[in-house]
């Protein structure tokens, strides 16, 4: 018993020596990362979380998120350097890239499409049953809303009227803000038939039994070319030389957004996600607002990157198809677009 147990207290004396090397954890510098983050919406869960469960702090760096409703003011800041990380469009990301901005992709946020079709209960649709593409005939003629007009919602609905045989002058595009405005103008205005709109508009539809989707991205439906396109949609973007330049605070960074993804996927963790979110997310006076919240923050989790990684395929696909589409005058460079570190 002797002879073994002396070589086994060894052995375990030298893991316990070396653990620490091994699980060494990423440090940063104490630098601070500004983040964008959009308001009304679950937007940037990741850094919402890090910074609520103090996770950014754990591997030695501050974050702090600022509100920027939309990718192309969160790119200029970036340019501009008032913040650090964008949270946004893999195509405006590219399109900047094209002319010349140095920025770069360094992980992704929500892989897949986030937009779904919504149309008003009262609208005719004959053909909804038969499923996409045969629904998009049903769109002729009607008055469709978009965030802003050129915004790669209105380039995606005008490749599947394409695919429904239908062309962009078949329908009138109407510019009509985020979610909440989009709602009321097709609902309530109804200066709109139908919305192609982000999240929490297909709660709002179904909760108010006023609106339904009808083609939701989001599970895959629609033409193959945005399915091709998932795993690239809402990127994480930093300015190039911020990125090569600091190695630690990169990988700090990594490691807090993906402590984030472990911590608000935990079930056990849900109600204090949902308190984290409560003031930033209000739905006014409206009746059930709650559980509406609720229920909206409960079926996102899952949409989130756990990892951050970029599907350079899926990056491809986009750039192909925003190049089709004459958003780019050309292909960008795979290698310019994508940060070559980025998981």
């Amino acid at each position: 018993m002797k002879r073994l147990r002396t070589p086994t207290l060894a052995l375990i004396a030298a893991v316990v020596c070396s653990a620490p090397a091994l699980a060494q954890a990423p440090k940063a510098n104490g630098e601070t990362l500004k983040i964008q983050n959009y308001a009304g919406t679950t937007g940037n869960m990741h850094a919402i979380v890090a910074k609520a469960k103090g996770l950014c702090e754990k591997y030695n760096f501050k974050c702090e998120t600022t509100i920027i409703n939309s990718t192309v003011l969160g790119i200029q800041a970036l340019i501009g350097k008032s913040i650090d990380v964008v949270q946004g469009g893999g195509d405006v990301t590219a399109a900047t890239v094209a002319a010349g901005g140095d920025v770069t992709i360094v992980g992704v946020s929500l892989p897949n499409n986030v937009l779904s079709i919504s149309a008003r209960n009262d609208v005719a649709l004959p053909n909804r049953a038969q499923g996409y593409p045969a629904i998009m005939k049903d769109f002729k003629g009607l008055k469709v809303g978009v965030s802003a007009r050129g915004t790669s919602s209105e380039l995606l609905f005008n490749r599947m009227l394409t695919d429904g045989g239908l062309a962009s002058g078949d329908v009138t595009y109407v510019a009509i803000g985020g979610p909440a405005t989009a709602y009321t103008s097709m609902v309530v205005g109804k200066q709109v038939d139908a919305v192609v709109m982000f999240q929490p508009l297909t709660q709002l539809c179904r909760f108010n039994k006023t609106c339904d989707t009808v083609v939701d991205m989001t599970l895959g439906e629609g033409p193959a070319a945005i399915k091709a396109m998932n795993g690239s949609s809402v990127v994480f973007v930093m300015r190039r030389e911020q990125a090569d330049g600091n190695p630690a605070l990169m990988a700090a960074f990594y490691a807090a957004m993906r402590d984030a993804a472990v911590w608000f996927n935990d079930p056990a963790n849900f109600e204090e996600l949902v308190s984290i979110y409560t003031p930033l997310i209000s739905f006014g006076d409206m009746a059930g607002a709650d559980q509406l919240r609720r229920e909206w923050i409960k079926s996102v989790i899952s949409a989130y990157s756990t990892d951050l990684k970029v599907n350079r395929p899926a990056v491809k696909a986009m750039v192909d198809f925003f190049t089709e589409a004459k958003t780019l005058d050309k292909p960008v460079d795979l290698g310019k677009l994508v940060w070559d570190k980025a998981p």
